[in-house]
């Protein structure tokens, strides 16, 4: 039962079954073409001695022929075996026959005497004498269209029955033996073109979430088994990249939990080894409210990611004026640069507005952390300039800043989940890890991106690209 349900076992069964209906079909074929073949040989043969019969017959003496043979020999050149021949008047009253019916005589139907009368040449297959018969009943007519006589020609169709029958038995042998040579063939050719899959299901039943790095072979040859290896290994490159990144997330998200919550605990355990006065009490308080903001800020953007990497986190976009927008979050940050004395300078487009569909809360969101994230990581005294403006199909938004910069090397991890370029001052700052996670993702949402460039000691320049939109007149 096991092999049944194998595939080589139905390719191989649906290779036999649509063989041997091609051979049935095929053998039917070959049959019908030979049978119609010998059928209309015998046809010709005796439709040529009734005509050679009906134009030796006498005009004075259409029904009477008492040498036919010598006759036919003579007209055809040679004397024709097997042959019953026999004349009639228009009425079937027998004139004359070949001697080789001796005392029997040719049966004649109604409606072949009648087709006779009308000038029609009828074949009749009958079985007479104990064989089958191919007779043919053929009108002799006079110089006009008056039927005078009708001559009727029989031949035995035993060979030619014998000659079908021997083909059926050759058929009958040749389909089953090229079936079973087929199947001994297609089991033959269905392992070997299932060699691969078999090599393919081996090796991924020993991936598992420990051995990722484990790749299927490449076959030689770009058929569907090349594709269907390289699909597979490039779904466990995927894999391989997302375990990784779970396992990245998930370290980091209890690094940044077990911190506030450590300190969270110190602090308590300090506040109750003995009696204090209510100040120091309000310290401790506001110390750990902190660690609480912190935590809830995390979990907050824990949430948000969650969400959107499960599908659940919809947009509400409407057309947006981009400038207004980026003016009123620029007013909201600008008492975030006041401890650090830091200037926000907002360039406006030259254009009268630039629009874009999208969601006005996520886009606040997003420009907000970046102008907040520009705040943190400047100098005391410094400059955040942000600038809108248009290119192409796009319109962008630029946050500016002149603070510490990113290396090169920390480009292209900037935007990963818990990753800071400076850990010794990223809790000072009071960010989670996530913030440029989100803005990545935000900007992805509206089919946008962010581009950076930056040098260390010289600040950064982070660009929200956003397709633009024409609002309605």
């Amino acid at each position: 039962m096991k092999f049944v349900k194998s595939i080589r076992a139905r390719l191989t069964l649906w290779y036999m079954i649509i063989l041997g209906c091609t051979l049935v079909l095929f053998s039917a074929l070959v049959y019908y073409q030979m049978s119609r073949s010998l059928y209309k040989s015998v046809d010709r043969k005796i439709l040529t001695i009734s005509e050679v019969v009906a134009s030796s017959l006498a005009p004075h003496s259409p029904s009477v022929f008492s040498d036919i043979e010598k006759k036919l020999a003579k007209e055809v050149g040679r004397q024709p075996a097997a042959k019953f021949i026999q004349l009639m008047d228009r009425s079937g009253n027998i004139g004359s026959k070949s001697l080789n019916l001796k005392n029997k005589r040719l049966p004649v139907s109604y409606e072949a005497l009648k087709n006779a009368a009308n000038g029609i040449v009828t074949y009749e297959t009958k079985e007479v004498f104990g064989e089958p018969l191919r007779i043919i009943t053929y009108p002799v007519k006079q110089k006009g269209s008056e039927v005078r006589s009708i001559v009727q020609v029989a031949t035995s169709l035993a060979e030619v029955r014998d000659t079908l029958r021997r083909l059926i038995f050759i058929l009958a042998s040749i389909v089953p033996l090229a079936l079973i040579i087929a199947s001994i063939g297609g089991i033959f050719l269905a392992n070997k073109a299932l060699k691969p899959v078999n090599e393919i299901n081996r090796i991924t039943k020993e991936i598992t979430s420990k051995n990722l790095g484990l790749r299927v072979p490449q076959p030689a040859t770009h058929d569907e088994l090349g594709q269907l290896v390289e699909t597979i290994n490039g779904m466990i490159e995927r894999l391989e990249k997302s375990f990784k990144q779970i396992q990245q997330f998930t370290a980091d998200a209890s690094h940044e939990l077990k911190t506030p919550l450590t300190i969270l605990k110190g602090e308590a355990e300090l506040a109750l080894r003995k009696e204090r006065r209510p100040e120091e009490y309000r310290q401790y308080l506001e110390s750990s409210l902190e660690e609480v903001n912190r935590l809830s800020r995390l979990v907050q953007d824990l949430l948000i990611l969650s969400k959107a990497d499960m599908g659940r986190l919809t947009l509400q976009k409407e057309p947006l004026n981009l400038v207004a927008l980026t003016d009123a979050c620029c007013e909201q940050c600008k008492f975030l640069g006041e401890g650090k004395n830091i200037q926000l300078v907002f360039n406006h487009s030259q254009e009268a507005g630039v629009w874009v569909m999208g969601d006005p809360y996520r886009l606040k969101q997003l420009f907000y952390n970046l102008i907040e994230n520009a705040i943190k990581y400047s100098n005391n005294g410094g400059t955040v300039e942000i600038t809108t403006g248009s290119n192409g199909q796009y319109a962008n938004v630029s946050i500016r800043d002149e603070g510490l910069g990113i290396s090169k090397e920390d480009i292209p991890y900037i935007f990963d989940r818990f990753y800071r370029v400076d850990k010794s001052r990223s809790r000072e700052a009071g960010g989670t890890g996530l913030g440029l996670s989100i803005c990545k993702w935000i900007a992805e949402a509206h089919q946008g991106k962010i581009t950076v460039e930056s040098e260390p000691g010289t600040g950064s320049c982070f660009t929200v690209w956003i397709p633009k939109h024409e609002p309605d007149a």
